[in-house]
């Protein structure tokens, strides 16, 4: 589980962009119990608009979203000069297109629908400075309505990865 952060720090600051408002309440809750500071957007363009202007420590993206795809908005979240993690949230279980995330530089992806006992804990694997809440591979404990929510993680060195959108874009590794 995650920790709170201790009294008088200042919490941690998810961008979730997420078009559907019952997926946003859920995933808010969850991640506002575990102590982080949750800003929503419900369609890219304004998450866009407030990742570069707020100080945001890691974005939660839908990947079907109603202005502009996921995708493009994940390439266009790597062109803001400062590091912020960006994690695909999908039910989109489809290898394909987890590795499409991976190429317009998305550090990893969720499955939906979220587990919510786990979720906060797989949110918190992608911060930086965190340790991996769990090895890649290893399935989150599904949730009783059956959803996996299972963090993934880019596939293990030697397994070929597509670059990140284009060359010389992205985040400053």
């Amino acid at each position: 589980m995650t920790e709170k952060p201790p009294t008088g720090a200042a919490p941690t600051t998810i961008l979730l962009i997420e078009d559907d408002a019952q997926s946003a309440r859920l995933a808010t809750r969850v991640l506002e119990r575990a102590g982080f500071a949750v800003i929503h957007a419900s369609e890219g363009l304004t998450g866009l608009k407030i990742a570069s202007q707020k100080n945001i420590d890691l974005v939660l993206l839908d990947l079907g979203l109603p202005d502009i795809g996921g995708h493009t908005i994940a390439a266009l979240l790597n062109r803001i000069p400062r590091d912020i993690p960006v994690v695909a949230v999908t039910a989109s279980t489809d290898a394909a297109t987890q590795r499409r995330a991976l190429t317009y530089g998305c550090d990893g992806y969720i499955t939906k629908p979220i587990d919510t006992r786990a979720f906060a804990g797989q949110v918190g694997q992608y911060l930086p400075g965190s340790k991996q809440a769990e090895p890649p591979g290893e399935q989150a404990e599904c949730a009783p309505n059956g959803g996996g929510g299972q963090a993934e993680q880019p596939p293990a060195s030697g397994t070929e990865v597509p670059p990140r959108a284009a060359a010389g874009e992205g985040k400053n590794e």
